[in-house]
């Protein structure tokens, strides 16, 4: 494992800035879960999997395990949430007993992270079947997440021309998956998760949001200009400020595995050493 101190200063501050503002988000938010009623093997299920998810996640940017592959792995995954019935007919989710994982949650991260080291027409054509599963799911919120970061890698990778034909593919993706019915119901600690944090304490509630926007931010630490750091900044910042466009889920904040094994491998992704 290559250790975190061997990292460029850069690097070191994006991760730790990620870690720690990580943290604090999945804290108070198992705090106000435990407060307002949420079974203990719930709430602790957050701060479990960002331990987990921490330690694999460096470990394996250090052995360079987190690259290419990823990419058409998220296609693989996203893909296998549509085995079975779904719930309510909506495919999110792989099911592993007690635990479902959103299956874009998951890997998409990661994939936007590495889009760069992925060789071209893989990259491509994987982001292409993303986009197509995600509004059939239909999941707005990761589509959300995902349209901003494919437009910046495009336009970094093919140029104009490239960013002109990905943005008239994501309007036509959004338009199918706005066109698609979501009837699921929201849960109180997934999608709300703020509101039961301001019904505790309104300073709760503000010092969650703080913290998960440092979270958010922590990738332009690495280098502001790179498109990489660039696209998973976006998306993070899609999917964190969908909630209040709808019942979306809140990420590292509310209950979801996914999300904070996802921007974990994706950080650690981001900030490891170039390999050859």
């Amino acid at each position: 494992m290559a250790a975190p101190e061997t990292l460029p200063r850069t690097h070191r501050h994006a991760l730790w800035t990620f870690a720690g503002a990580s943290l604090l988000t999945i804290g108070i938010a198992a705090a106000v879960m435990l407060a307002t009623g949420v079974p203990v093997s719930i709430a602790i299920r957050n701060p479990i999997a960002w331990v987990v998810a921490g330690a694999f996640a460096i470990f394996s940017a250090g052995r360079g395990w987190l690259g290419g592959w990823s990419t058409p792995a998220a296609v693989i995954v996203i893909a296998l949430s549509f085995v079975g019935s779904g719930q309510q007919g909506v495919h999110r989710w792989l099911d592993l007993g007690p635990v479902q994982l959103n299956a874009a949650a998951l890997l998409l991260p990661l994939a936007i992270a590495t889009f760069l080291r992925t060789q071209a027409t893989l990259a491509v054509a994987s982001f292409l079947a993303i986009a197509a599963l995600l509004a059939w799911q239909p999941d707005i919120s990761q589509l959300a997440g995902l349209v901003p970061a494919a437009l910046i890698l495009v336009h970094a990778r093919f140029g104009g021309r490239g960013l002109a034909i990905a943005a008239a593919v994501c309007a036509a993706t959004v338009a199918l998956c706005l066109s698609r019915t979501d009837p699921l119901a929201p849960v109180a600690h997934v999608e709300g998760i703020f509101a039961l944090a301001w019904s505790q304490s309104p300073a709760l509630a503000l010092a969650m949001a703080a913290s998960l926007a440092a979270a958010v931010l922590s990738p332009f630490l690495l280098r502001p200009a790179h498109p990489g750091a660039l696209a998973l900044a976006a998306y993070f910042t899609a999917t964190a400020i969908a909630p209040m466009f709808g019942a979306y889920p809140v990420p590292l904040a509310g209950y979801g595995l996914s999300f904070v094994i996802g921007w974990w491998l994706a950080i650690a992704a981001l900030c490891a050493k170039k390999r050859a």
